[in-house]
């Protein structure tokens, strides 16, 4: 934005989280091809969660994965057919889905293995899930600027705190 907020950005714990354990939400994350877009442009999920494309436009589209680390998908989704459940079974930051049919179209998906994650607003702002004291390394990639230097966090009980990311043109 206009004061130097980057809007997608997925932002997430990338250590400090080994030594728990989490419960893999049931919902699905929802991607949504509507005006010939992908919408949200940006998700993040669980690994085990299931990722669920709907088609909401009245035509034709294709849901093509590009993982390195999981299985890839590349399925044709008429319009008003049902919504495609795809999972993720391992961490991955960020896999492409695209649309062969309508290049423009795209997103992107970031998996981890907990729920410490957020995508960036319009501003360039975000909130992770609150994190029990302990020192965490909080990582931020974006589709086109790549990774944003890896900032390590002391969060002691109970404290909120405050980073920025930089990412080069």
């Amino acid at each position: 934005d206009a004061n130097g907020g980057l809007q997608n950005v997925f932002v997430y714990v990338s250590k400090g989280t080994d030594a728990w354990t989490f419960t893999v939400p049931e919902e699905p994350v929802v991607l949504d091809q509507k005006g010939c877009n992908y919408t949200p442009r940006v998700v993040g999920m669980m690994t085990g969660q299931s990722l669920r494309v709907q088609n909401s436009d009245p035509t034709v589209h294709n849901v093509h994965t590009y993982p390195k680390r999981n299985r890839a998908s590349n399925v044709s989704q008429p319009a008003g057919s049902k919504p495609l459940d795809i999972e993720m079974k391992r961490s991955e930051v960020l896999v492409a889905v695209k649309c062969d049919m309508h290049t423009w179209m795209q997103a992107r998906v970031g998996i981890v293995d907990h729920p410490f994650f957020a995508v960036t607003a319009a501003d360039g702002s975000f909130t992770l899930p609150k994190l029990a004291a302990g020192e965490y390394t909080v990582s931020a990639v974006h589709e086109v600027f790549g990774k944003a230097s890896k900032q390590t966090i002391t969060i002691g009980d109970g404290e909120a705190q405050s980073i920025s990311f930089e990412f080069s043109k």
